[in-house]
């Protein structure tokens, strides 16, 4: 048995030992299935994701405390190699302030990044945040968060590398804005030859959410802001500064949707390409290399209940002299959780 088998086991049986008033033990299995085929042309690389990915948790809750242990595993149907178990392992602490500490999985988030920040594939390859994530949430006017994901650990060869993120958002009415923030290092691994790359990105946005107005079964959301980054490589200390605009609208009526991305500026990944550096570093869609891009979604949602949700999306990818980028996704989610009052 290795080493994060023993911890696992070593944890669990902690857990299940416990035994005290005002303690719950709670469990939840998170299951997602994916059918992901990507059709693009030109300097997009067309591939098929198809597999499922299986995230059990089993915990103690004893207000404000929570400390839970489970473990993330993919399975990519036809690959050959393998993709070890991910242990999740976590503590939190409630309040006004939450705080987390540990391997934590990303549903734990208030808000998702977006592409523009991070790529989906790298999501759903990398389910959890290994660091520390701070929380704070206001009566439905305000939130905001803050987290440390330290995603390589400096070897010989393999780089440490970590991103911070900083995300929030207010809201009044029909009117919002909110802002995602990043700052991405990827520092040298031990052995020489190799160079720091670092990146800085901003959206600040502004919301025009018509849902409370238009009806129950129609809702209208759209978002507006500038996209910013500053990246560099060490090895020539210059400054890449490109800018763009980003904005989206999304209408849903009765399980359908439709939604419009477009972004035009600087192009927002100029070490894309070197391999040094390439997606590993900048973690964000490739398509968002490009001066110019649309994206235009129809989405259906086939079953939808508290515990699965199935549906299927249809993408079309816009890019500047290129033929249109075609996409199939579709998505299995299902929860089930169970809370036990634990007794002495």
């Amino acid at each position: 048995m290795n080493l994060r088998a023993k911890l696992f086991v070593t944890v669990l049986f902690t857990l299940l030992c416990v035994n005290g008033y005002s303690q719950w033990l709670t469990a939840d299995l998170n299951y997602d299935g994916l059918f992901d085929n990507r059709e693009f042309k030109g300097d997009m690389q067309p591939q098929t994701i198809y597999g499922m990915r299986l995230m059990p948790e089993i915990g103690i809750d004893a207000a404000p405390h929570r400390i839970r242990v489970g473990f993330s595993k993919i399975w990519e149907f036809g690959a050959k190699d393998i993709i070890d178990p991910e242990i999740i392992l976590y503590y939190r602490f409630t309040g006004p302030v939450s705080y987390y500490f540990g391997a934590i999985p990303r549903n734990n988030l208030q808000r998702q990044l977006p592409d523009a920040f991070l790529y989906d594939s790298i999501a759903f390859f990398e389910p959890t945040i290994k660091g520390t994530l701070i929380q704070h949430y206001y009566r439905d006017v305000f939130e905001t968060e803050l987290y440390c994901n330290w995603f390589s650990r400096q070897t010989e060869t393999q780089r440490e590398a970590f991103r911070i993120v900083w995300d929030g958002y207010v809201h009044s009415g029909v009117f919002g804005a909110g802002w995602f923030a990043a700052m991405t290092h990827f520092a040298k691994p031990k052995e020489p030859g190799h160079f720091i790359y670092e990146k800085f990105q901003l959206y600040p946005y502004l919301t025009l959410d018509l849902t409370e107005v238009v009806g129950q079964h129609f809702k209208l959301k759209a978002n507006a802001g500038v996209l910013c980054s500053l990246v560099r490589c060490r090895k020539d200390g210059d400054w890449h500064s490109p800018t763009g605009f980003l904005g989206d609208i999304q209408i849903w009526w009765k399980g359908f949707d439709v939604k419009s991305t477009v972004f035009a500026g600087g192009s927002q990944q100029p070490f894309l390409n070197d391999p040094e550096a390439g997606l590993t570093f900048h973690r964000s869609d490739p398509f968002y290399n490009h001066s110019f891009y649309n994206k235009t979604e129809f989405g259906v949602l086939l079953v939808s209940d508290s515990r699965a949700e199935l549906g299927f999306r249809w993408n079309l990818h816009f890019t500047p002299d290129t033929p249109i980028h075609n996409q199939q996704l579709i998505t299995l989610k299902y929860r089930i959780g169970m809370n036990k009052k634990l007794h002495k």
